[in-house]
């Protein structure tokens, strides 16, 4: 499985290469106008997986995007702290997607609902379970409170509540719910942009720690490439380090198609995926 999640991307990425060859001399061209309006496209919300900017939907608009991650858990924690490969015959995988609506119901203000599918496999050791079905449902409110200049970073912060519509005993996210705020942090330079979010979470018994970045380069009119790091601790249940490359394609007006490869650098949670698949798909109108 994981050799043929690597096959499809590379196969995918060369097809989008040769796809872009006929148009690459018209994006260098286009690098000025491309690098003025790097946050100015929709597509700059939300990035690979879960860094997002500073950036509004728009008063009045309506952004729709859908994210998935596929998770080949091959290593399992031992007794003497260090991962060892499942054993022969063992497989432990997991896919999420989330679907996301946002509304911009004012100038800085913007609203949006997540709804998570979650599906899981697990054959570990003669314990057999599939599971799939309905997350913990979540809506928040984003405000701009802080506006770019040619010093400044642009600044919102997020205010989130997680519906307790998961099932923790089908590991299906959380029978409980949740209180959540976040920050981001965004400033443009001439070829790139950088972005930093912290965040904490509050869940009776688990509370969750975050702090993500990521680095997009706007070299040219269509195609941008980026990095994502991700960082995650949950109280007394471990944590995990990501980097995430990838690459963002505006192939059309107001949309724009974004995947990745999630590489996990550190962890000290029980499973560990070590290379991973991510792609989100956006439209705004």
């Amino acid at each position: 499985m994981k050799l043929f999640a690597m096959i499809t991307i590379v196969v995918f990425a060369v097809a989008v290469f040769l796809a872009a060859l006929p148009l690459f001399a018209e994006d260098v061209e286009a690098g000025n106008e491309a690098r003025e309006t790097a946050l100015a496209h929709p597509c700059c919300i939300g990035f690979l997986t879960k860094t997002r900017s500073a950036k509004m939907v728009g008063k009045g608009r309506v952004c729709f995007s859908l994210m998935s991650q596929h998770m080949d858990y091959e290593e399992v924690m031992g007794g003497d702290g260090y991962y060892h490969r499942l054993a022969e015959g063992d497989e432990n995988r997991k896919l999420k997607a989330v679907l996301v609506a946002k509304y911009g119901w004012a100038k800085h203000h913007h609203a949006a609902l997540g709804v998570p599918y979650l599906r899981n496999h697990t054959d570990v050791a003669g314990t057999v379970a599939r599971n799939d079905g309905l997350g913990n449902v979540f809506v928040f409110e984003k405000w701009n409170c802080i506006k770019e200049s040619r010093y400044m970073p642009a600044v919102s912060v997020d205010a989130w509540y997680y519906l307790p519509t998961g099932n923790a005993d089908r590991k299906l996210g959380s029978s409980d719910d949740a209180l959540k705020f976040t920050a981001e942090i965004s400033k443009t330079w001439k070829y790139f942009s950088l972005h930093i979010n912290p965040g904490y979470t509050f869940r009776e018994g688990s509370d969750t720690t975050e702090a993500n970045a990521a680095v997009l380069l706007t070299p040219t009119k269509r195609f941008w490439p980026m990095v994502e790091y991700n960082f995650t601790s949950f109280s007394g249940g471990g944590n995990s380090h990501d980097i995430v490359p990838g690459v963002m394609w505006r192939f059309y007006p107001g949309a724009c198609l974004r995947v990745g490869v999630v590489i996990n650098g550190h962890s000290s949670m029980k499973y560990r995926d070590e290379v991973g698949v991510a792609a989100r798909i956006s439209y705004r109108f």
